[in-house]
């Protein structure tokens, strides 16, 4: 099949070079230029650092995973450090993540269950992109065949069917027809099905990062205000395909929205991870280490949401869902007071009980002394009994929390959350359950 629309300009056949994150991966010399210097776009220096490995050139990945092109012949494929079994599933469960994304770059995107939020945002920016390209042109428009029964005709006249009805009707008329352009046809109104299905989805969402994407939606629907919704023929897939197929070659900007009109119509699913022929599109990149942050918070909030005496919260905001600080108090006159942000911070009646740090990276059998040390202080400024550290894996046998021992008043719990459990719901249940022991008051002795 021909690609259409930004597929045809931005699709390149590149050697994938696989990778993994922080890995240090050596160059092959075609990506050095006679200087010496890196042969890869500007655009994506800042996701990896260039040095040298062995007396080799060579780059460092950093904490991005996902595919970067490197230039029109190269590309990396940056794999997770620890196991993942169902990534889309994390960017999901992650509220408020976005992908990093490489805006004039395309790649193919294959099939995955789930579909996350921060992946139909990107879907509908682009449709949205593509339609004002459309804007700019004109809508398309086609000619339908009218046929009109009046005392004036227009186009071509049909003497027996006119001679007919006048007769019936005992006054002179006339049947006519002609051809008459119109823009309500397929590809507007699948156009307009893919809109009103987004705005659908955000009309009632109050968050301030939707709000221009909510006023461009409203603002394509009324566009289309003269376009009908298309018949349930008219919006198969295979009908969308031959409309694709049917558009005039020099209308690629059609191309690409109906193809991303498609997805969203469909709820399809894109992998974040590998090759496919769903759909192609800028490439994405996740920040594993944000991603494993927010999905931790997520999977408690969830878990112990019947819990009315429980709050889960995020320290790295301020306000009432948050619970960000300062370290000192009191404080010097005229030092800046550093911020205290800790990832996960659980209250029990309105009390801070337990602090816990994601750490993305596999457990170990004791915590890191840095991270020991950057939670006991969480505890100590927050007041809480319990401090934790919980890393992205948990080996075979190993507990979901586990107790360390304790420094001074805090006990100091390693948590592990195995991100390739084959039930990955399991794994989470087992482990709020575990972190909802800590919080229950310890029963009173005889």
């Amino acid at each position: 099949m021909v690609d259409r629309g930004f597929g045809a300009l931005l699709r390149a056949e590149r050697q994938v070079i696989a990778a993994t994150e922080q890995a240090i991966i050596v160059l092959p010399p075609e990506l050095l230029k006679a200087d010496g210097s890196l042969d890869v776009y500007d655009d994506v220096k800042k996701l990896f650092r260039p040095m040298y490995h062995n007396n080799r050139p060579a780059i460092q990945c950093a904490g991005w995973i996902g595919y970067i092109p490197l230039n029109d012949s190269f590309a990396l494929e940056v794999a997770p450090r620890v196991p993942i079994g169902n990534l889309e599933r994390l960017v999901g469960m992650a509220a408020g993540y976005s992908p990093h994304i490489l805006r004039r770059h395309a790649r193919q995107f294959g099939h995955a269950e789930g579909q996350p939020a921060s992946l139909v945002e990107i879907l509908a920016d682009q449709l949205l992109a593509s339609f004002d390209r459309i804007c700019e042109l004109g809508l398309l428009k086609t000619y339908v065949r009218e046929t009109r029964l009046s005392s004036f005709p227009v186009g071509r006249i049909h003497p027996f069917e006119s001679a007919c009805r006048a007769e019936k009707l005992g006054r002179p008329v006339a049947a006519s027809s002609s051809f008459q352009r119109t823009s309500n046809f397929g590809p507007n109104r699948v156009l307009k099905y893919a809109f009103e299905k987004l705005l659908a989805r955000y009309i009632g969402n109050t968050e301030d990062r939707h709000r221009t994407r909510l006023q461009r939606l409203r603002r394509a629907v009324d566009r289309l205000d003269a376009i009908s919704r298309p018949a349930p023929a008219e919006r198969t897939t295979s009908a969308i395909a031959s409309i694709i197929g049917r558009l005039p070659g020099e209308r690629e900007d059609y191309a690409d929205a109906m193809m991303i009109a498609q997805l969203i119509i469909f709820d399809a699913s894109l992998a974040i991870r590998g090759a496919g022929e769903v759909a192609l599109l800028p490439s994405l990149l996740i920040d594993m280490s944000k991603v494993f942050e927010d999905y931790a918070r997520r999977v408690l909030a969830e878990g112990l949401r019947n819990d009315t005496r429980i709050e889960v919260k995020d320290g790295n905001r301020g306000g009432a869902q948050g619970a960000k600080t300062t370290l000192f108090a009191p404080v010097r006159d005229g030092l800046k007071n550093p911020d205290v942000t800790p990832d996960i911070v659980l209250e029990l009646n309105a009390t801070t009980t337990i602090i816990i740090d994601a750490k993305y990276k596999g457990a170990p059998s004791v915590p890191d002394r840095n991270d020991i040390n950057q939670v006991v202080l969480y505890g100590a400024k927050y007041g809480a009994q319990h401090v934790m550290l919980l890393h992205a894996g948990r080996p075979t046998g190993r507990l979901h929390v586990e107790f360390c021992g304790k420094v001074g008043d805090f006990n100091v719990y390693n948590a592990m959350i195995d991100l390739n459990a084959a039930s990955i719901e399991d794994e989470e249940t087992s482990f709020v359950a575990a972190v909802n022991e800590l919080l229950q008051p310890a029963p009173m002795k005889p």
